[in-house]
């Protein structure tokens, strides 16, 4: 079977998309599935020729953009849909009906959640016998074992990081100013952030606030084989986004057993149980009280750490992610046999 994989446009290489997307084609190549990946400014006619099957992530940016060729060529779709997808362009008036089409098209439905899930199917009630919950899998490179000298980070340094693309959704800066209230009293801390640069205008706030803060420093975009090493040196991973699908960064920094803190949104909030097994935040005092909490108690670092680790463990697990691919794969190919020709096993 030929799977085309489509991401939208511009995906950096070290981002939960790519990440996603290649382990899908790692696990599923011994099982006779092929996944050839591409972005959705990228993909030819010859790609769309090729599969028995197209795989779409997200429903907005790359489903709107490629459902035309899909419709015209009679390909069946399989729609992986984000956390944007479900909380804002799904409501917005000038893409509600573009992604209705898409929705629609689809023969299976993926979502990240089972909040998402629910969410999906009050808004689209139809739709309900072709949404699937498939937990993402965490599968981190063995990569680098960089010290923290290496990073430029003292031993005494508390790091703070944030991994995640420079762009409006992640709102990487509103870790900031509640940090920046603490910093007096900690002078130790460091706010890290660590992901592509995806927005001029906000990359421009963000140099102005690194020359104004001796203890703020970015690393630009890290290759995701050394994420693990940087996760490790690190003593607290955060994620700031404004909307979530399922955050790989979180994952993989819960499976380090590394304290995460991070924004009441959904997608993070269906990962982590506050005070359980990571923090929460509301808003910026409450993002600067449990910042200040976890410098002061190493036992809760500790106690989340391994709770989180357990987490991963537990439900997001590689092996369970490729097995529920492979079945539907081969449940959507069969069940349009006729309009791709056969499908190769």
């Amino acid at each position: 079977m030929n799977v085309l994989l489509i991401l939208p446009p511009g995906q950096p290489a070290s981002g939960g998309n790519v990440t996603y997307s290649h382990r899908l084609k790692r696990g599923l190549a011994p099982r006779g599935i092929r996944i050839h990946i591409v972005n959705a400014d990228q993909v030819t006619e010859n790609d769309f020729a090729q599969a028995d099957l197209v795989h779409v992530y997200n429903a907005y940016r790359t489903g709107c953009r490629v459902l035309p060729d899909l419709k015209r060529l009679h390909k069946p779709m399989i729609l992986t849909i984000t956390g944007t997808d479900v909380n804002e362009y799904f409501y917005q008036a000038d893409t509600h009906e573009m992604m209705l089409d898409v929705l629609h098209y689809a023969s299976r439905i993926i979502v990240l959640t089972h909040s998402a899930r629910n969410e999906l199917i009050e808004a689209l009630p139809e739709v309900a016998g072709k949404a699937v919950v498939i937990n993402l899998g965490v599968d981190l490179p063995q990569g680098s074992t960089k010290s923290r000298e290496e990073y430029g980070f003292g031993q005494d340094d508390f790091i703070f990081l944030l991994p995640a693309g420079i762009r409006p959704v992640k709102d990487p800066l509103f870790a900031y100013e509640p940090l920046s209230s603490i910093h007096k009293e900690f002078p130790q801390i460091r706010f890290v952030l660590a992901g592509p640069r995806m927005d001029e205008k906000l990359f421009s706030l963000l140099e102005t606030k690194l020359a104004e803060s001796e203890w703020m420093k970015y690393l630009g975009e890290v290759p995701h084989e050394e994420m693990p090493a940087l996760m490790k040196v690190s003593d607290v991973v955060m994620n700031t986004s404004k909307s979530e699908g399922l955050s790989h960064a979180l994952l993989e920094a819960m499976s380090l057993r590394k304290p995460v803190l991070a924004s009441h949104v959904p997608g993070n909030i269906d990962l982590i149980e506050d005070g359980k097994n990571g923090l929460l935040f509301r808003d910026a005092d409450e993002l600067a009280e449990k910042a200040r909490t976890l410098i002061l108690d190493s036992e809760l670092r500790a106690r989340l750490g391994e709770a989180g680790r357990l987490t991963v463990e537990t439900f997001y697990s590689v092996e369970n992610e490729i097995n529920q691919f492979e079945s539907l794969y081969r449940e959507a190919c069969a069940e349009v046999e006729v309009i791709c020709g056969g499908c190769k096993q």
